[in-house]
């Protein structure tokens, strides 16, 4: 297995270059190739892309439980592609449903019922909107996050029907209290840089929480689905997806799929350092060599050696030859 720290060692020995100089280009040119493994159309020539949902992406279905005539919910943030929606009682598959699609075959979608629709509409910035016009106070639960000017929480949105964007400084575990009012709805939260602890934004009025921001989280997004009948009971819901890639933070981190194929993340960051350094023909070698091993990858992701597709039929026409008694073995 190879860590962040081995990738970048192994980079720097082969660019015959100086670690200390480049390793911060190192670690991004290492979460740049993850990122674009993680959708590989791009290695395949053009006319031949290919849209492949990798296998280690895949999560446990998340269960959702409905509220009576609620037709909208903001799924959690590690929730990336959506395959499947399904509902326990009664049992159906959900069918997914563009925007033009629903309103055209449904003008007035007002009914409530079991679902038999999904719609996947839109991204927030929050995992629970603003109900009123209100300020948005902002917390971190370490005291080292604190006073630095280049380390601010943005909040974005509309006030007054305009849109706009404030920076808050930090104050430790003190609340910093914003100052602009924002529209009832959705506001973006996101932060300049890693921090020490964990960011809490709130409603000021109702000290509701907006959303939370991991130390290493910059710009969360959630999706969103719309139900169709909207519920009019609690149902358990269903939904099958596949995770965001994981990018690499720390040098014990490895890349999030098997080691095996660890050697990818390698030519995909050598081929990014060496355009850096501009040499240009061993990139050209190594971006050849990276985008023919994902092409790999995916060939054996798509795999399923335990998977039986179809049976063969028997063939009434074979027949195992008859062995005449004198051809036999006879013992005494």
């Amino acid at each position: 297995m190879s860590s962040r720290q081995e990738i970048r060692e192994e980079v720097v020995r082969l660019t015959d270059t100086v670690e200390s100089q480049i390793s911060t280009l190192i670690n991004d040119a290492i979460n740049a190739t993850i990122l674009e493994i993680a959708h590989p159309a791009w290695a395949y020539p053009v006319g031949q892309e290919v849209t492949h949902n990798w296998s280690w992406l895949k999560r446990a279905p998340y269960t959702l439980t409905t509220v009576a005539s609620q037709e909208d919910y903001v799924l959690p943030r590690y929730i990336g592609d959506i395959y499947l929606v399904r509902m326990d009682s009664p049992y159906r598959v959900l069918e997914k449903w563009s925007e033009s699609k629903f309103y055209k075959g449904i003008p007035q979608a007002t009914n409530t019922g079991d679902p038999f629709i999904y719609r996947q509409w839109s991204v927030e910035g929050v995992s629970t909107k603003l109900s009123t016009a209100d300020t948005v106070d902002i917390v971190s639960s370490n005291n080292n996050d604190s006073g630095d000017t280049d380390l601010v929480v943005i909040v974005s949105g509309r006030s007054s029907g305009s849109m706009v964007s404030e920076e808050i400084i930090l104050n430790g575990t003190t609340t910093v209290n914003g100052t602009i009012t924002f529209d009832a709805g959705e506001v973006y939260i996101s932060k300049s840089k890693d921090t020490q602890g964990t960011i809490t934004a709130t409603e000021n009025s109702g000290s509701t929480t907006l959303v939370t921001l991991g130390k290493q989280e910059r710009n969360p997004r959630f999706k969103v689905i719309s139900l169709y009948f909207i519920p009019g009971s609690a149902k358990t819901i269903r939904i099958h997806y596949y995770t965001h890639p994981k990018i690499l933070k720390i040098d014990g981190e490895s890349p999030p799929f098997d080691e095996k194929w660890h050697y990818v993340v390698r030519l995909g960051t050598l081929a990014k350092v060496y355009q850096s350094l501009n040499k240009e023909e061993s990139s050209k070698t190594a971006q050849h060599m990276y985008a023919a091993s994902v092409r790999s990858m995916v060939l054996a992701d798509q795999d399923e050696p335990d998977m039986i597709i179809q049976l063969k039929r028997h063939n009434p026409f074979l027949r195992i030859p008859r062995i005449r008694r004198d051809q036999q073995d006879v013992t005494a």
